[in-house]
């Protein structure tokens, strides 16, 4: 069985792994920074849900561009939802050793993860919760 792994391909996975590790908006919290029910801490390893820090990334923003209530309820409302039509994106990482994963997983699930939540916080504007 002939590998496809040949110099091109490796080079297109490099740059890619390249650009995503360096993207300064996507940092591995502290256990103390993330609820417990998106993380579990061992010694060892940390695992972090790459769409929750996607959604806590970027959920001000949407919510004050498309001129959203931003008080507590509203934004705990379009959160669960996000994560309730979203399948969790794990990821198992050894404190800031294993950014690039985390790096080049939250590149490849961003464009999905802002859709999502736009389409949310634009239900959530019309029909609130309170």
């Amino acid at each position: 069985m002939r590998s496809t792994k040949n110099g091109k391909n490796m080079k297109l996975l490099g740059e890619a792994a390249q650009t995503a590790a360096h993207n300064p908006s996507i940092r591995i919290p502290d256990s103390k920074e993330v609820p417990v029910i998106f993380t579990k801490h061992t010694p060892a390893f940390q695992l972090v849900n790459v769409n929750f820090l996607l959604i806590n990334e970027q959920l001000g923003q949407v919510m004050e561009r498309f001129n959203c209530c931003m008080c507590e309820k509203c934004t705990a409302a379009v959160t669960a939802e996000v994560l309730r039509k979203m399948p969790p994106v794990m990821v198992a990482v050894r404190r800031k050793s294993d950014e690039e994963m985390v790096n080049i997983l939250a590149a490849k699930h961003r464009s999905e993860v802002t859709k999502l939540l736009t389409k949310t916080v634009m239900i959530v504007r019309n029909n609130p919760k309170h």
